[in-house]
């Protein structure tokens, strides 16, 4: 079965390297000729764009923006072959906007990619469909060394929301972070690695402990004088965002109490 790429974006053009090799590849399709051609060269395709000749087999997959696919299935829809697989990478649209004739299925991974060469391995792809669709997505994920779990198509924006809140939203913290950082003197490059790290020791917590054991800082340990004063310089730096601090806490004793 030859697997054909359509969308060059950072999901779909890390699947096809970490897939290259181990697949045999058909078509990679694009608006951008010139991204289609520097992906297919890799990988051993044929580029193509949506206004080009072609006919799709095999696995079909779909690695454009949500408010892109419906009418990116309208371009491809009259140069699909009967008999094939269609799945997609959105964590949260469920693979029924797709045909139910292309045996669609979805497979979203939970990492935050942000380069074209990411490595799946032990990465978690929520995965639902069609059956003959996810028994495609189970192989494919076997073969990037990933993981799968099946959500209900629809939980699916439950689904996504979880992901949002665990890989957008510490973005904005570490924004907020920043300021505070650079405003005493550190470099921005410093106040990154500051902030990268301590990310990185909380991953590593709530990887070994339950959420509740890996909470550190002065909520946990009921230092509310100090939580009480720094409210008061977060309202100073960010009068624009000043419940954000008083929700945060409040989440957060929620959290140690239970």
């Amino acid at each position: 079965m030859k697997i054909n790429i359509i969308g060059v974006g950072h999901v779909s053009s890390s699947i096809a390297r970490n897939l290259f090799g181990k697949v045999k590849f058909g078509y990679v399709i694009s608006r951008d000729k010139g991204k289609a051609e520097n992906l297919a060269k890799e990988i051993g395709a044929e580029a193509k764009t949506y206004k080009d000749d072609f006919l799709l087999s095999g696995a079909i997959l779909l690695g454009v923006s949500d408010s892109a696919l419906p009418d990116v299935c309208k371009l491809i829809e009259k140069k699909v072959d009967k008999n094939v697989v269609a799945i997609h990478f959105s964590g949260f649209l469920p693979s029924d906007i797709l045909p139910e004739c292309w045996s669609p299925a979805s497979m979203h991974p939970n990492c935050a990619v942000s380069n074209e060469r990411y490595n799946f391995k032990d990465v978690v792809f929520g995965i639902e469909g069609m059956e003959r669709g996810l028994q495609i997505a189970k192989y494919l994920i076997e073969l990037l060394g990933g993981q799968y779990v099946l959500i209900p198509k629809e939980k699916k924006a439950e689904y996504h929301l979880a992901a949002v809140i665990a890989s957008n939203f510490p973005v904005a913290l570490a924004y907020l972070s920043q300021k505070l950082y650079t405003d005493i003197g550190f470099s921005e490059e410093l106040s990154r690695k500051v902030i990268s790290k301590l990310f990185e020791s909380v991953s590593q917590n709530i990887a070994s402990k339950n959420l509740k054991d890996a909470l550190t800082g002065p909520v946990k340990r009921g230092d509310w004088e100090v939580v009480k004063q720094e409210g008061e310089i977060f309202n100073e730096y960010f009068p624009g965002f000043s419940e954000l601090y008083d929700i945060l806490v409040k989440v957060l004793k929620q959290l140690n109490e239970k």
